[in-house]
């Protein structure tokens, strides 16, 4: 008799958990469905604007043990903005910070950012419905985040940079609408959101890639495949794991830093980067050097929260002539032996390869 209550118990309690789930699935849903009206309400725009941008860390964030990724229907739902139409993206974020929701109007430069009560979130989906934005959401806040609009009002630019509008969110969520709307591509602002901002070292990693592929094209695509040494690092390199599939879990990426004296001895040395061919074991290196003064871009003369978005935005032109940022240090073969020295602790890359 214990066994067979023992038995009904365990069916009830497997019965019940996939209702839990639904439930929660439902709440995060609303959450971004009535984010997404809200938003869409202040910037006066309709389900379908094709100058629309939706941002947010749904799906990474986690709230109380729940996740937020059914938010992300809501969002859809609501705006009819989605992934596959590459107005929608999700900005890596660790999972213990609030979940946020942001929208940007390309023909205004107006956005609109809303973060989520945790507590709020505690209730059933009715609960939710009920409540008011300025209980569901701890902060809405709408600022002008067009960088040509900035440079002209800078009094309002410093007060959502230093005031914090987007709960310190301001030159990420920024950087990424003001590239967005100026037709930055898919693959590119999907990468930059990996790297959870856009900045000018993001923009190396593109460059390099390109420059890369094409001195080094991946003929052979069941065979082949690059590796990087990323010594020094810096931004690139979150990129071209994205661009590459080149991570150092997989064994395809070696980060290593490099005192200042080393960077001295070797300027500008941005990495080496490997056509590999894991079929015969061996490849072609390229030793690579990054001269982010090498061209003479226009100047940002504003307060210093423009800076780095305004390199981001002019920048772009030279996407396809990476060249122009780009030497070439050393071309050189490598075998597996040569390889292994490369990336094993104790040994240093750069003198491995000759390169210092």
């Amino acid at each position: 008799m214990r066994i067979k209550s023992k038995v009904l118990a365990l069916l009830l309690l497997l019965a019940l958990v996939p209702g839990l789930a639904v439930a929660d699935s439902a709440i995060m849903e609303e959450l971004g469905s009535k984010a997404a009206k809200k938003a869409m309400q202040d910037l006066k725009m309709e389900k379908g604007d094709a100058d629309l941008l939706i941002l947010t860390n749904a799906g990474h964030a986690i709230v109380d043990g729940q996740t937020t990724q059914a938010a992300l229907k809501g969002l859809s739902a609501e705006s009819g903005n989605s992934i596959g139409d590459a107005n929608l993206f999700q900005v890596l974020r660790p999972h213990w910070k609030p979940v946020w929701f942001y929208f940007f109007d390309k023909a205004t430069g107006e956005a609109v950012f809303l973060q989520a009560d945790s507590q709020a979130l505690s209730g059933s989906q009715d609960d939710l419905g009920a409540l008011p934005e300025e209980k569901l959401f701890s902060k809405i806040s709408k600022a002008n985040v067009d960088i040509e609009y900035l440079r002209n009002n800078t009094d309002e630019g410093n007060a959502t940079f230093d005031g914090k509008a987007f709960n310190g969110n301001e030159f990420s969520l920024a950087g990424i609408s003001n590239v967005w709307a100026r037709g930055g591509a898919f693959d590119f602002i999907q990468a930059t959101c990996f790297h959870d901002h856009l900045c000018p070292g993001v923009t190396s990693g593109l460059f390099l890639a390109k420059y890369v592929e094409e001195k080094l094209p991946i003929n052979n695509i069941s065979a082949e495949s690059y590796k990087v040494i990323a010594c020094p690092n810096w931004c690139k390199d979150d990129l071209l794991q994205m661009r590459w599939d080149a991570t150092p879990g997989k064994s395809s990426m070696f980060v290593m830093a490099l005192t200042d004296a080393e960077k001295k001895a070797v300027p500008g040395i941005a990495g080496i980067y490997i056509r590999w061919n894991d079929t015969v074991k061996e490849g072609d290196a390229l030793a690579l050097g990054y001269n982010f003064s090498a061209v003479e871009l226009p100047q940002w003369t504003g307060p210093a929260w423009g800076s780095k978005l305004y390199q981001d935005i002019v920048l772009m032109p030279y996407v396809d002539t990476p060249e122009a940022f780009i030497t070439v240090l050393k071309e050189f073969k490598v075998d597996a032996a040569k390889l292994a020295q490369m990336q094993n602790a104790g040994m240093h890359p750069l003198k491995v390869a000759g390169v210092m």
